[in-house]
């Protein structure tokens, strides 16, 4: 029996903290004037965090192809059941939130059902939703991505690999619609094929990462670096920076890794002191990913009205609601769920030992 990889639950508890965090930053990037401390401060920040997304592609064909992995029949249709019931059906009831809480509170639009659609097709009701959109094509396309990971050839997995990075960087520099590249899986592809080889060979990737742990660090720093500095000059108006998509999806690939290796040894560390809480309060990361944007949007609404325009004041203010609430939720849905999958077992094993007593007696 494969054993639980929890580590990919912490590491998407925290890509899921920096994602709110990049959500908080946005007010003081689009503030502060330009090469001023706090400018450059919270850019460089924003900068860092992009590998977010990217690390829930990863994760996400990670975990579903270290789960059908030897599978001879891919169960494609109850599989899309699946993924409407876990990730569409939260997703439409959190559009349907943010709508109601933008006409009835904010005042922002009209009720309207062809708006309604619009934004649950498109995601634009809220910046973080094109994740959802995204990916969605990866999961109508797994029929593909089986037959590509039936294909057991290193040649042909290198091969295969190097094509999609390129066709990542070309949709991220070429892309004629830059406002969707980011909605489109092309943008994201080496990331889910990476996901999936490692899903395929995740103890061989354990091994890897643990080996390769100074070179990840290293690479990840230069790139860190070399990021930052030429994304504020972009910013600044100083340089054209042509080569970004380049940079910042090798950028991608080490802070995922080094990230991952993090959270793999922390994962460890806390199994091993029997902390559990972490590991537990993960499993709300999606919950929290859907609905953290409106509270930081309802939060610098109750904060204009009140008049507090000090940007870092409202940064701070927002950011200790917004990941106060989404602590304080994760924590209480992973004691319902403990406690509810408690009773269920102890449920079960009741009905088993009377079903056991009754044979006994037949």
């Amino acid at each position: 029996m494969k054993r639980k990889i929890t580590e990919i639950s912490v590491f998407e508890f925290f890509l899921c903290m920096f994602v709110i965090l990049i959500h908080l930053l946005s007010e003081g990037v689009d503030t502060f004037p330009k090469w001023s401390f706090w400018s450059i401060l919270f850019s460089s920040l924003t900068r860092l965090t992009t590998f977010a997304v990217p690390g829930f592609i990863f994760t996400s064909a990670i975990k579903l192809f270290y789960k059908y992995n030897n599978v001879r029949h891919f169960p494609y249709m109850r599989f899309l059941w699946d993924r409407l019931r876990k990730i569409c059906f939260p997703y439409f009831l959190a559009v349907i939130i943010y709508y109601a809480v933008f006409i009835w509170i904010m005042d922002l639009y009209q009720f309207s059902w062809e708006q309604l659609l619009y934004f649950i097709l498109s995601g634009n009701i809220s910046a973080q939703f094109y994740f959802i959109i995204l990916i969605i094509q990866f999961y109508l396309l797994m029929p593909i991505w089986i037959m590509l990971s039936r294909i057991d050839n290193r040649i042909f997995t290198i091969v295969l690999t190097a094509v999609a990075c390129g066709i990542t960087i070309f949709f991220r520099m070429y892309f004629p619609y830059a406002d969707v590249t980011h909605k489109i899986f092309p943008s994201y592809l080496v990331f889910w094929l990476l996901g999936m080889y490692v899903g395929l060979h995740y103890e061989t990737f354990e091994r890897l990462i643990i080996q390769s742990k100074p070179i990840i660090y290293i690479g990840w720093l230069v790139l860190a670096i070399t990021h930052c500095v030429l994304s504020y000059m972009q910013f600044g108006g100083l340089i054209a920076y042509n080569l970004s998509p380049v940079i910042v999806v090798f950028f991608c690939f080490f802070s995922i890794f080094g990230f991952y290796s993090y959270a793999r040894e922390l994962t460890i560390s806390l199994e091993r002191r029997g902390k559990g809480l972490l590991t537990s309060i993960s499993q709300a990361s999606y919950d929290i990913y859907l609905i953290h944007c409106l509270i930081i949007i309802v939060m610098g609404w109750l904060l204009t009205k009140m008049e507090i325009d000090n940007t870092l004041q409202r940064f701070a203010i927002i950011a200790l609601t917004t990941y106060g609430l989404s602590i304080i939720f994760c924590v209480l849905q992973a004691t319902i769920y403990a406690n509810l999958r408690a009773k269920y077992l102890r449920s079960s094993a009741t009905r088993a030992r009377k079903m056991a007593r009754r044979k006994r007696y037949l």
